[in-house]
């Protein structure tokens, strides 16, 4: 994992300027550019250069979507409340329609496999994106040795009789 990249554990850190956190932290209040200008004192220009910056990005990215109903892990509290409340209201009205427990059900595992083809998908990115190093070795010898080396033993040989 990159070191720009957003942090999961408080003992991590970020690799991001000051001024940057500040710009983004007053974007992610009010996602506007020309009003983060105007709380900041900062020209418009200044303020979009810092947000297109890739540790920002992620950073802007990761505070989105950890907080509020972006969030996964609140969404899947939320949907197995849903659940449990409607079984719970079927089972005290000793009747209602398996139709909208299913229709609940039916969302909530499309949720779940969306999710997980997402993460398999940005896994599959993350791999292809690693760098790899190959190391090529050319051996020029074959079977018998090359003409090459031949040719060489061949000069070695006469210019040592020679002398």
């Amino acid at each position: 994992m990159s070191s720009n990249l957003p942090t999961t554990t408080p003992a991590e850190t970020l690799a991001i300027a000051p001024e940057s956190l500040e710009v983004a932290n007053a974007y992610l209040t009010n996602p506007n550019i020309a009003a983060v200008s105007d709380a900041l004192g900062v020209p418009p220009e200044i303020v979009s250069q810092i947000l297109e910056r890739k540790e920002v990005r992620a950073y802007i990215n990761s505070v989105f979507f950890s907080t509020g109903f972006n969030n996964r892990f609140q969404v899947r509290d939320l949907m197995d409340t849903l659940i449990k409340k409607k079984l719970q209201d079927m089972d005290e009205a000793d009747s209602g329609s398996s139709k909208d427990i299913t229709e609940i059900l039916a969302l909530s595992h499309k949720i779940m496999i969306e999710t997980l083809d997402k993460e398999i998908q940005l896994e599959k990115i993350r791999a292809g994106n690693q760098l790899k190093q190959q190391t090529n070795i050319q051996i020029n010898e074959g079977i018998g040795g090359s003409k090459y080396s031949s040719l060489i033993e061949q000069l070695l040989s006469k210019n040592t009789v020679d002398m």
